[in-house]
């Protein structure tokens, strides 16, 4: 019954999710001539089986990792045991598989394909690696992951590096041009390449493109997990990006879209503190009048937090919603001189899949579990004296429910933990985030901008004590500002 359910959940993920790419009104631009649509959905398979083998034979020659041992013995394994909760760390599941999954879009995508039609071949390179590259059990995880996170960051990369490209560019300026699209989007830097778009010239070179709002920022910030006493302070970078920010001509998906990410680091390493991803996929406005819109739309939305303090059994959080849809609104208004500026956005999720730390389920290199609920998130800007001064006050919540765990009783110790199936832990937790920033924008582009933030994790186990966890920061950074 459990493998049967396993497999009811990836039928219907892919049911869910990949029908809008067979509806009558996605219909493929090509259909016209049979033999182009042909030959660009070979270039794109073969393209993302290029990527797995790649993968695969690193794994397996260079890396010698044990998964990557397959035989036709594994392959015949992976099919009659069926999909499985894996037992990887957060970041692996929910930012590498993304990744992954990132360039099997892109193969689609710089081939022609749009963004719907370019998930079935993001879901079928995950299926092939899960079920054929891997001697461990395929992972529905890794399926939903790969899928539905890999077109966000897909998607994203590929609109990004459209805004770097420009073919009338020549001389020093146009390599480091193609050099760093390539690098935010490798696939499409090597069909560039390929096609010899990468050193061809021409004189049409930034029609339609949309503005962009980029700000880099680097600084310091203090943290005090309240189990402990003392303030941690570490480094930290921070990247943002708001893609077409007025939500002009908002009419196919990632026509908006906006990408944070924030790095906190010390000498001995490097942790992905934050990365939000928040894309609209559908629009429709409600109010449009000279200063004041409100427009209500679909947003797909990936969010990730994880503590740059960790202590064994007592990290404060860990969390993450990667496979999260639902409806919003966006509204904004300014005053008749536009020298000040009010912007609200409020979007409820319902989570398909998420991960939570947990208190008890320490498997592997698992310590959270993974769940299904609902969120919501709102934000609210405001910018005064022609956004000279900008403040930005941010409120989430989020409640993840486990439903599937494993019996408390079991001598854990007498059996292979690598392949314990279990979403986790029990019951149910809920994730709260509150971050308030001020900056000071000078028109020279440089900004400096002080924040804080607050955390609350709460779990309630079925079987173990409930417990709760805060955590609180604050910091400087100076940043400069793109746009």
């Amino acid at each position: 019954m459990r493998q049967l359910s396993k497999n009811t959940v990836a039928l219907l993920f892919a049911l869910f999710f990949l029908a809008p790419c067979f509806s009558q009104d996605m219909v493929y631009t090509f259909k016209a001539d049979s033999s182009s649509l042909w030959k660009r959905t070979l270039i794109s398979a073969s393209e993302i089986l290029s990527i797995n083998m790649g993968v695969w034979a690193f794994d397996r020659y260079v890396a010698k990792s044990d998964f990557a041992y397959i035989s036709g013995r594994t392959i015949k394994n992976n099919f009659r045991e069926g999909f499985v909760w894996d037992n990887d760390c957060l970041g692996t599941n929910m930012l590498m598989h993304p990744y992954h999954g990132s360039l099997y879009f892109n193969a689609a995508r710089t081939n022609g394909f749009n963004y719907y039609q370019s998930l079935p071949f993001t879901f079928g390179g995950s299926l092939m690696w899960e079920l054929f590259l891997e001697n461990e059990s395929p992972s529905i995880s890794d399926l939903i992951c790969t899928t539905t996170a890999g077109s966000m960051f897909g998607e994203a990369s590929f609109r990004i590096a459209n805004l770097i490209i420009d073919n009338s560019a020549t001389g020093v300026n146009r390599v480091f041009r193609e050099i760093f699209a390539g690098l935010i989007s490798p696939v499409s830097g090597l069909n560039r390449v390929i096609s010899g778009n990468a050193w061809r010239r021409s004189s049409h070179a930034n029609v339609d493109k949309p503005d962009f709002e980029f700000n880099i920022s680097l600084g310091t910030r203090m943290m005090k997990p309240l189990m402990d006493d003392r303030f941690k302070g570490f480094g930290e970078l921070a990247m943002g990006l708001e893609y077409n920010p007025e939500r002009e001509e908002v009419e196919k998906p990632f026509d908006w879209f906006s990408v944070d990410a924030t790095l906190d680091f010390r000498a001995s390493a490097v942790y992905v503190r934050r990365m939000n991803v928040s894309a609209l996929l559908w629009s429709k406005p409600l109010v449009t009048k000279p200063n004041r819109s409100l427009d209500f739309g679909i947003y797909q939305n990936l969010n990730y937090w994880d503590s740059s303090d960790k202590h064994y059994q007592t990290t404060p959080f860990r969390f993450s919603q990667t496979f999260a849809l639902g409806p919003g609104i966006n509204y904004n208004s300014s005053s008749k001189n536009k020298k000040t500026k009010l912007q609200f956005t409020t979007i409820i999720n319902g989570i398909g899949l998420g991960g939570g730390l947990t208190d008890y389920y320490w498997v592997c290199d698992r310590d959270y579990s993974f769940g299904s609920g609902f969120s919501m998130q709102n934000k609210l800007s405001l910018s005064l004296f022609d956004s000279l001064i900008r403040f930005s006050f941010e409120a989430n919540n989020y409640s993840l429910f486990t439903w599937e765990d494993y019996d408390p009783k079991r001598n854990l110790y007498n059996e292979k933990l690598k392949y314990l199936d279990a979403q986790g832990d029990k019951g149910y937790s809920n994730f709260t985030t509150v971050e308030a920033s001020l900056g000071y924008y000078p028109k020279q582009n440089w900004n400096i901008e002080l924040v804080a933030d607050f955390v609350n994790r709460y779990n309630h186990y079925k079987h173990y004590p409930s417990l709760n966890y805060n955590a609180w920061s604050y910091g400087i950074r100076v940043g400069y500002s793109f746009d």
